[in-house]
């Protein structure tokens, strides 16, 4: 992969499967990879990987990841870490993938406003969600134009989200956003079945994409669909239930759109794996981690535009 390629996106698009106000398509390609690495989750459920405050102190920004695998871990963007062995619950900022045996430093932002205290368990786990589309978004925005999330905005999105669940948090958690609506975002799920072999997901709500997200291992891409859907269908709950007018061709439209975007070529972190490569027009915003050549992850997100239809056609 390079930034001069246009063959990054040569995927084969699906028909839609749609369910409520949801048409997701899945992405496939001629070209199948195989790649020796974990995912964040695997890694916790298998105690292959520590996840600390970075010091006594702690900081909102960092928190540090020890790999104790030989093999490498990968860690999505906008994953939820929860749990009380951390002053607070972090949301990841970018695609990283960590060596193995290797202890680095992670660059995540706060999910939790409210909460900043001393570690009373040893409890860490990943959510089964990310971060919601909404902020996903915002997120990668704010990345490319600042190389860092807005911490104020990300606590904003929060409280919004809450605020339309009509849930009473003490700590402005995401993971109880996720829990609030969990039976029926399980029961959505089950509408949507990956297909054979899928390297990646257009989401769309009503008559405009979410996001696109692709993997370079269809093994991989199958472990985090779910949390990709979940994360969408947390904010279709804010949208009135419409007729979907979206089909594959707007998907490669949207492809092509990254193709003919501005690229930004980045070194990841210090001890970190890869490269991330930045796309930005006026309608798409996105980023991928390559490495050795190859992709990892992309995401991809349409921007807000009052020019680009979004949500019409109501179901009476």
């Amino acid at each position: 992969m390079s930034l001069n390629s246009n063959s990054n996106f040569q995927f084969v698009v699906s028909e839609p499967m749609r369910k409520n106000n949801l048409s997701v398509f899945f992405l496939n390609s001629k070209v199948k990879k195989v790649d020796n690495y974990l995912c964040f989750s695997e890694a916790i459920n298998k105690d292959l990987i520590l996840v600390n405050e970075v010091n006594d102190r702690g900081s909102v920004r960092w928190l540090k990841l020890s790999n104790k695998s030989n093999q490498k871990i990968l860690v999505l963007e906008s994953e939820l870490i929860t749990g009380n062995a951390l002053k607070q619950d972090r949301v990841v900022d970018r695609t990283t993938l960590v060596p193995e045996n290797t202890t680095i430093m992670l660059q995540v932002s706060c999910c939790e406003k409210n909460r900043w205290s001393p570690a009373v368990a040893n409890n860490i786990s990943v959510s089964d969600t990310l971060f919601f589309s909404k902020g996903r978004l915002d997120n990668s925005l704010d990345i490319y134009e600042k190389s860092k999330t807005d911490q104020f905005k990300i606590w904003d999105n929060i409280s919004k989200r809450l605020n339309d669940f009509k849930i009473k948090s003490f700590t402005g958690s995401t993971e109880e956003i996720y829990q609030k609506k969990k039976k029926d975002i399980e029961d959505l799920l089950l509408s949507f079945k990956p297909k054979f072999n899928s390297l990646g997901v257009a989401i769309a709500i009503g008559n405009r994409i979410i996001s696109i997200d692709i993997f370079g291992d269809s093994n991989i891409f199958n472990i985090y669909f779910p949390k990709i859907l979940r994360s969408v269908i947390i904010d279709s709950y804010t949208k009135k239930t419409y007729q979907n007018f979206i089909y594959k061709e707007n998907v490669y439209k949207l492809l092509r759109q990254f193709e003919k975007s501005q690229k930004k070529l980045h070194k990841s972190p210090g001890g970190c794996l890869g490269e991330e490569i930045k796309f930005n027009n006026n309608q798409v915003v996105g980023s991928c981690l390559q490495y050795n050549d190859k992709m990892i992850h992309f995401s991809g997100f349409l921007k807000d535009s009052p020019d680009i239809p979004q949500y019409k056609s109501e179901v009476a």
